[in-house]
């Protein structure tokens, strides 16, 4: 009786650890290799001075290679500005203020700086450059599709895309989670744009309100 206790007893210590080691689901793995995600967003409330900030984590060196590399803070700050040169700005969080170097973007036209810290949304900012000042104002408090949401909705609309990318505990890839404006390419509001890059180059993209729990559109590509 005793050895037969101790046999089912074996037993199920065995089938309790084969569960405890079991294969990660695909959204874990995407969470675990985001390359970038936004979580905080702030804009401008100057209609003459466009200026946003998407705050959260992005890998370290920043490649598009398919694989994602430890995480850093970054608080990437967008401008407007009428000019083709590295300008500067004064940047002030929290009443501690900065100068801050934008530079010149040629691909987009705009001008950017990495402020290189996480923002918890609380924070009151304000850019200024030369006579324009811009009290930024955080958007992503009001959003009803949160960054958890989106990165939710865009595994299950990528679903097929993003399923052969998981082996066991391991994603041959890399995702993104951004937010994009009408200084990054939206022109009617804000959205969030989810991105997979797989390890052998391919891509898939879907854009998701931050409005209502809605994906807009998607498109899947070939090579990159």
């Amino acid at each position: 009786m005793l050895k037969k206790l101790l046999i089912g007893s074996l037993c199920f210590v065995c089938i309790a650890m084969f569960v405890g080691c079991g294969q990660m689901d695909s959204l874990t793995l995407v969470k675990n290799n985001m390359s970038e995600r936004c979580d905080v967003y702030f804009y401008s409330d100057n209609d003459d001075f466009n200026v946003s900030i998407a705050s959260g984590q992005r890998e370290e060196p920043y490649i598009y290679d398919g694989k994602s590399q430890p995480k850093v803070d970054f608080a990437l700050l967008v401008a407007e500005i009428d000019s083709s040169e590295s300008e500067m700005c004064q940047v002030s969080i929290d009443g501690e203020q900065s100068q801050v170097l934008l530079e010149f973007n040629y691909r987009t036209g705009k001008h950017m700086a990495d402020l290189q810290k996480k923002l918890t949304g609380q924070e009151q900012i304000q850019v200024t450059y030369l006579d324009k000042t811009a009290n930024m104002e955080c958007k992503s408090k009001d959003f009803a599709v949160s960054s958890d949401k989106a990165i939710e909705f865009g595994c299950q609309h990528l679903k097929d895309f993003i399923e052969p990318l998981c082996d066991g505990n391991n994603f041959k890839g890399e995702c993104y989670l951004r937010v994009m404006d009408k200084l990054t390419g939206e022109e009617n509001g804000t959205v969030w744009l989810f991105s997979v890059l797989s390890s052998d180059c391919k891509i898939a993209n879907v854009i998701i309100s931050t409005s209502q729990p809605q994906v807009l559109a998607d498109d899947v590509t070939g090579v990159i």
